[in-house]
């Protein structure tokens, strides 16, 4: 982690705690060249899921077109609206 103060990369965590509703890690940190202490927070990257087509192509996922779909081919059939549901969750 750099340094505000000085821009060294070497740096020391000196607390860490959950912070944000335990959705990110507030850490306390002390450069080891200036000795200045500093607070950074680390949250969780999450990336879109992506559907990969026949022919390469990549769109993001949409839950909404897996259930029309899902409803579509089972329009006949005796499935209840809840078991789309739950095949749909499992799905995604």
């Amino acid at each position: 982690m750099e340094c505000p103060n000085c821009h060294q990369n070497a740096s020391r965590v000196i607390d860490s705690r959950p912070s944000d509703e335990n959705r990110a890690i507030r850490r306390r940190r002390e450069c080891e060249n200036c000795c200045f202490r500093f607070t950074t927070f680390e949250r969780v990257e999450t990336a879109p899921l992506l559907v990969v087509k026949n022919d390469g192509t990549r769109e993001p996922f949409s839950r909404k077109k897996i259930l029309h779909g899902v409803m579509a081919a089972g329009q006949k059939r005796p499935i209840s609206s809840e078991q789309f549901e739950q095949l749909v969750v499992r799905v995604e």
